[in-house]
């Protein structure tokens, strides 16, 4: 899991890991961890303009 303090939308970059596709951190190379994964994917949403699901 990546340790890195503050991961910005443009930190990310996506792994194969097996079958899965993983966002992981471009500079330690670690997945995100599960609250680092769900901001990430609020701010995907946002900077698409999709509304989030309630």
């Amino acid at each position: 899991m990546c340790n890195c303090a503050k991961i910005h939308f443009y930190d990310v970059d996506f792994k194969l890991y097996g079958m899965k596709v993983v966002p992981s951190c471009k500079n330690c190379g670690d997945p995100l961890s599960e609250d680092q994964a769900s901001k990430f994917t609020k701010d995907l949403m946002k900077y698409w303009g999709f509304e989030e699901e309630k």
